[in-house]
This record gives structure tokens, C-alpha cells and sequence, in this order.
């Protein structure tokens, strides 16, 4: 398989964790990366997950084959309970970035508008915001 990836989209998700709770957020995230392994392992074309410049702010890069996988992974239990334990940690919405394969059509930016994600749990306090 080919290292590069244009016939696929990608998205950058950012959390920015309170320190006061980062060993919780990394709990989460931990069980999160458990129980996503074989998700992973069957639909994702490549992932990164790190920290950025910002010692708080925890990224997540990833492009999957389908955007329909990925939905259905983000409607599992385990899935929307993690994501918000990882919310409940973080001082700041969750933001994410999308990004359109070179060789695919735009589409994703319309399934995924700028504002308030309609596919992502929030907390009573915290959003997750495409850009």
C-alpha cells in the first residue's frame, strides 16, 4: 500500500486538556484506543495521535476509507463514552479540521459543515466545532 493518500480525506481533531485532568483524559483516551484497535486496523488509512506545540492540546490526525465507517464507529457506546469523558477533560470545545483528498470531491466538507458537529457528543458546558 502506497504511503501516500489522496483518495481519501483526513481530519485534524484537537482537545485542549485541563492539566488538573489529564490523567483522566489519558484514561479515556487509552480505553478509547482499546477498543478503536480493530476499527482501526480495517477502515483507517493512517493515524496519529500526539501532543502539540502547546503542552495541553492533544491531537488526533487520521484519514479513514470511508466516512460511513468512521460514523459507525462514532455510534458505539464505548465510543461516545470515551469522547466524553475525553470533553469532560479538556477546558476548551474539541475542534476539528477537514481535509478533501486531492483526487476526491469536496463532499466531506458538506457532510461535515463549519459550526457545531451534528456527529460528535457534547457536554453540558463543551462543543466539538468544525472550522
Amino acid at each position: 500500500m502506497s504511503k501516500w493518500v489522496r483518495d481519501a480525506n483526513c481530519f485534524i481533531s484537537r482537545f485542549t486538556v485541563d492539566p488538573q485532568h489529564r490523567e483522566e483524559f489519558l484514561a479515556a483516551l487509552d480505553e478509547l484506543a482499546r477498543n478503536a484497535e480493530s476499527w482501526y486496523e480495517e477502515g483507517c488509512n493512517f493515524a496519529f495521535h500526539g501532543w502539540a506545540r502547546n503542552p495541553n492540546e492533544w491531537v488526533a490526525i487520521a484519514s479513514w476509507k470511508s466516512e460511513e465507517f468512521v460514523n459507525r464507529m462514532r455510534q458505539t457506546p464505548w465510543y461516545k463514552d470515551t469522547q466524553q469523558r475525553m470533553l469532560e477533560c479538556s477546558t476548551d470545545a474539541m475542534v476539528m479540521e477537514q481535509f478533501s483528498g486531492m483526487n476526491c470531491d469536496r463532499s466531506v466538507f458538506e457532510q461535515y459543515p463549519a459550526g457545531s458537529s451534528q456527529v460528535h457528543m457534547k457536554t453540558k458546558t463543551l462543543d466539538v466545532v468544525f472550522l
